[in-house]
């Protein structure tokens, strides 16, 4: 995922992806650690798994589940739970942005069990429902073409 994509697909200035750094620079700072580059390959190939957890992540990486998390904070002031649920989240808004899938189609390819923890992920990372979303995207394109022109609009249409 390049370092701004999430970024430039609408977000809410009030969201807390909005307020974070980057995956980039969260990943940069991680790269003192073999094992993080390892978890973050790890991450990039299995993220669409909706069965993968922590101790799969810390096998992958060569230590136990404890001291991942650990390297997480240390290094990147994050958890795996998160740092995974952020992931997809910023791939589903990539999908949603690039693709017209439905919204069943992108919690399934981004590794949701379902919508109700979409749903719940999505609100948590973007401020908003993933259909409200889906909505601005629609409404967007259908106004103004592919470049946002006033981050106006997307206050207005998401009710921020």
């Amino acid at each position: 995922m390049n370092s701004e994509s999430a970024r430039d697909c609408f977000l809410p200035l009030s969201s807390l992806l909005a307020k974070m750094p980057s995956l980039a620079e969260v990943r940069a700072r991680s790269i003192y650690s073999r094992r993080l580059e390892r978890l973050w390959i790890f991450v990039e190939e299995y993220y669409s798994d909706p069965d993968i957890r922590l101790k799969d992540a810390a096998k992958h990486s060569g230590v136990s589940p404890d001291h991942l998390n650990f390297l997480l904070n240390r290094f990147a002031s994050t958890t795996f739970h998160d740092l995974l649920s952020r992931y997809r989240i910023e791939k589903c808004l990539e999908l949603l942005y690039e693709k017209n899938y439905t919204l069943t189609e992108v919690y399934y390819r981004c590794g949701f069990n379902s919508a109700t923890t979409f749903d719940r992920q999505f609100k948590k990372w973007v401020g908003c429902l993933p259909s409200g979303y889906k909505r601005l995207i629609v409404s967007f394109r259908e106004t103004e073409g592919n470049k946002i022109a006033n981050p106006d609009f997307c206050i207005k249409l998401l009710g921020f």
